[in-house]
């Protein structure tokens, strides 16, 4: 039980973060947005963080993505291999249908394997 409380405080940190991240973006300030965003992902990091569970998952899949595509943009290397795998699974792992809820979310899982499989983790999720 503890262990759950404090994975999700820790997801909300994350959370204030990744938007944080974002706003930057928004702003064009994208170099700033990068290093927020990959922070956001370092607190997902701690030992105790369940990164499958709805809060921690959605602010993992979410803050992926933005790194993903930031660092894209800045021609910079993405998310790390385990944050790709672990959005990935939580993304496979939502109920059927669910992804459409999700805006752009269909093209995730395709991508989110492509990467995966350019970083020699074809057998990953």
């Amino acid at each position: 039980m503890i262990r759950a409380i404090r994975s999700y405080i820790t997801s909300l940190k994350a959370s204030r973060l990744f938007g944080r991240a974002g706003r930057l973006r928004d702003a064009g300030r994208k170099e700033e947005a990068l290093n927020v965003a990959r922070q956001s992902l370092t607190v997902l990091r701690e030992p105790w963080v369940v990164r499958l569970r709805p809060a921690e998952g959605s602010v993992l899949l979410c803050t992926t993505m933005l790194v993903e595509q930031v660092a894209t943009e800045l021609n910079q290397h993405g998310a790390d291999n385990d944050d790709l795998a672990d959005a990935l699974a939580y993304l496979k792992s939502l109920p059927p249908g669910s992804e459409l809820e999700i805006f752009g979310s269909e093209e995730w899982v395709p991508y989110l394997e492509s990467r995966l499989k350019i970083k020699g983790q074809t057998n990953a999720v």
